[in-house]
């Protein structure tokens, strides 16, 4: 026999807030719900009651603990986060569901760890250095890569290929009390985000990205911070965009091509040698120089008209004839441990296993943190043992 279930009480106001605050119209939910749309209105206008089933599917619909919907009034809403799309305002939708999921469980994430330090009574510190506009990204590209330490032949021998680069960026960035996590979210909407409020920073990667893409997001979200400026960013033409955050994002791509790609090393490197302003630059070249860098095409042919080595038409035809390739490949069949890593980053995974250690949290607790069943703890631990 059917569950039956009775109608329980509910703020109306709460019931719209859910719905709002993923940016779901009545008719999206109707559906996935199974119910009228009449019905669903009825129950935030107050004119009617929703069944403890009801609230409960809603709750999975909404990605919300059942407890939020029973909440005497909406909880107060975190900032919004600015957009630095690169698209035209009328070509502009509302986030995806998805994107909402992201930056909620991002903003969590930031909570959770906050909470746990605090009750290992460890002091949070970040270290990130303030930067404004006016100052030359060159400049400040220069004097940032010295504080983090990493030697061009790091870079260019060390590091063996893309996923070396990746990790040994994102662990220098993650020593300066900076959070950095891998999150699913739709590329053609968004490449990266970067959260600026609250005690202890973050940065927001596209777990779907190419990994060339995932550095220079890693570095482009990185100037947010020194900007003091978050926000979503999708690494576009900016054309579209105000003044404001036009400049912004100019330097923020600005300083991540100067990073990764340091003048001196680009100039200096045998396959530029004397070629000086070259009409063209072969594909060949461009794909050696990205390798060495662990560096996109796009990225290295930016440097080279930034420093006056190519034309700007030939990389507005480049970068045309590279993103008309199409959406990265698939990563393959998922490794939940090497995923969890991954997305919530070392820092966070070794705080959860720290905490609970210290007996501060549940075993429940950890599989909540970490979104992952407690049978891959093992494997995850020795992951974070190996620094993977």
């Amino acid at each position: 026999m059917p569950r039956k279930s009775l109608e329980v009480m509910v703020e109306p106001e709460v019931l719209k807030w859910a719905r709002e605050s993923v940016d779901m119209d009545i008719q999206t939910v109707t559906k996935k719900l199974k119910v009228s749309e009449e019905n669903l209105s009825k129950w935030e206008s107050g004119q009617k009651k929703p069944t403890l089933i009801q609230i409960e599917k809603l709750a999975e619909i909404y990605k919300r603990p059942l407890a939020v919907f029973f909440l005497p009034s909406p909880p107060e809403k975190p900032p919004l986060l600015k957009d630095f799309r690169s698209l035209p305002l009328e070509q502009k939708k509302p986030f995806s569901f998805k994107t909402h999921l992201a930056i909620r469980r991002a903003r969590r994430l930031q909570s959770l760890t906050i909470e746990m330090a605090k009750s290992l009574n460890r002091e949070i510190i970040s270290q990130i250095s303030r930067v404004n506009l006016s100052d030359d990204p060159e400049v400040v590209a220069i004097r940032i890569r010295e504080q983090l330490g990493v030697k061009i032949q790091t870079q260019l021998l060390d590091w063996k290929n893309e996923n070396d680069a990746l990790n040994g960026w994102t662990r220098v960035i993650e020593n300066l009390g900076i959070l950095v996590f891998q999150m699913s979210m739709p590329l053609e909407e968004i490449r990266g985000f970067s959260l600026t409020e609250g005690e202890i920073p973050a940065i927001v990667l596209n777990f779907s990205d190419v990994i060339n893409g995932k550095i220079f997001s890693l570095f482009h979200e990185y100037a947010h911070l020194l900007l003091n400026a978050g926000g979503i960013c999708d690494m576009g033409d900016q054309d579209y965009q105000s003044k404001e955050s036009r400049s912004i994002e100019k330097f923020c791509n600005h300083f991540a091509g100067a990073i990764l790609v340091p003048k001196d090393a680009l100039l200096n490197h045998e396959l530029i040698g004397s070629k000086r302003y070259p009409s063209e630059w072969s594909d060949e070249i461009l794909k050696e120089l990205a390798k060495n860098f662990r560096v996109s095409q796009e990225v290295i042919l930016r440097r080279l008209v930034i420093l006056k080595l190519a034309a700007a038409d030939f990389y507005k035809r480049k970068r045309a004839e590279w993103q008309g390739k199409g959406k990265p490949k698939g990563w393959g069949p998922p490794n939940p441990p090497k995923k969890c890593v991954q997305e919530n980053g070392v820092p966070f995974v070794s705080l959860v296993l720290e905490t609970h250690r210290e007996e501060k949290i549940t075993y429940s607790d950890v599989a909540d943190y970490l979104a992952i069943r407690l049978k891959y703890l093992p494997q995850i631990e020795q992951l974070i043992k190996g620094k993977v």
